[in-house]
């Protein structure tokens, strides 16, 4: 848009060759989206911003500092902070400090005007590097925190359905058994293998105790099975 406002009728272009060369390096800089990126050095990118940056440098230089098309350099630092690296994010803030200083020498502007220049737009590059690129730290930190939260609390549910899927099953057949196993202990009378049932009870007991603590961490609830050894049937649960 740039580009195009300057062909307008209020437009001026001082120098044809200079346009038609910004014109080319704009092209040149829409084109390199097309390129296989995967494929090329990780360095590569930053490219594009920087040909961008030099498409308005020529623009300047075709049109004046005066034309208002300067504001247009900030783009291709936007576009840095948000997809790119601290680095290249860099690379395009000492580019656009460097567009300013060429430009304005080019036009024969005072030296101190020059300096102001430099300095404002190094300090605007800087600000906005620096905030945007810390916005995308704290943003990329808290979608790491959230992903680790929903994976904690998926964790958290598939563990307690698991524990209630054998809470009703596994451990109240054990639980079961080692009452069966009680009560015909009781029938037997005493003797070695009386011994041997309640010596077999209290391993299922400690099973269910084992299962419960080690596994589903309920040791301390309220469900916790009774001591088979005391009782002749199932507890109403």
């Amino acid at each position: 848009m740039a580009t195009v406002s300057v062909l307008v009728p209020l437009g001026h272009v001082r120098s044809w060759p200079e346009y038609a060369l910004s014109v080319a390096l704009l092209l040149a800089c829409a084109g390199s989206f097309l390129l296989p990126w995967r494929r090329l050095p990780a360095w590569t990118p930053v490219l594009v911003p920087l040909l961008y940056t030099a498409s308005v440098l020529e623009l300047i230089l075709a049109t004046g500092v005066a034309s208002g098309v300067g504001l247009v350099l900030l783009v291709p630092l936007i576009w840095s902070v948000l997809f790119h690296q601290w680095w290249e994010s860099a690379c395009v803030v000492v580019a656009i400090v460097a567009v300013q200083a060429v430009t304005s020498i080019a036009q024969a502007t005072p030296d101190a005007v020059v300096v102001r220049r430099m300095v404002l737009w190094s300090a605007l590059g800087t600000l906005i590097a620096v905030a945007a690129h810390g916005l995308r730290n704290r943003i990329s930190r808290s979608l790491t925190a959230n992903a680790a939260l929903q994976a904690e609390v998926s964790l958290t549910r598939e563990r307690d359905r698991i524990a209630g899927d054998l809470r009703e099953s596994v451990v109240r057949k054990i639980f079961n058994a080692g009452l069966d196993l009680h009560g015909a202990a009781a029938m037997i009378g005493e003797g070695p293998a009386r011994e041997r049932l309640m010596h077999g009870v209290t391993e299922l007991d400690g099973a269910i105790r084992a299962l419960r603590e080690s596994v589903f961490d309920m040791g301390d609830t309220t469900d916790a099975p009774m001591d088979t050894s005391t009782r002749s049937e199932p507890d109403e649960r």
